[in-house]
């Protein structure tokens, strides 16, 4: 029984680990960093890192400070211009250097958005 017990808690404290999460919608990468709600008590500083597949030139580091009692923080990027590929982007808490990572494709780039009328 005792495994059981073992067993069910595992998934759930896998819920409450930070975490990085991107989405692609109107012409913008939305790329949102999801804190622990437990640990939200005191002002949080996070660097994202936003690493192209093709050229170090389009990487980006952005540095956000996160108020007590906030849940999350994002930073975006317009897709036009965006190599494709496979994206990697990484936030790092500056203060305990702890790092998430996901990563996300990018199969077509639309330059539309920088067309004049």
């Amino acid at each position: 029984m005792k495994r059981l017990g073992f067993l069910f808690l595992l998934p759930l404290s896998w819920l409450h680990a930070d975490k990085v999460q991107c989405d692609i919608r109107m012409e913008r990468i939305y790329c949102t960093y999801i804190l622990d709600r437990s640990d939200t008590y005191k002002e949080r500083f996070v660097a994202f890192h936003w690493i192209s597949p093709t050229s170090p030139v389009d990487d980006r580091i952005r540095h956000f400070r996160i108020p007590p009692g906030y849940g999350s923080v994002y930073d975006y990027r317009f897709l036009p211009g965006r190599a494709k590929g496979t994206w990697r982007v990484t936030v790092t808490d500056t203060e305990s250097n702890r790092t998430v990572e996901t990563a996300f494709d990018i199969n077509v780039t639309d330059e539309t958005i920088f067309e004049e009328d």
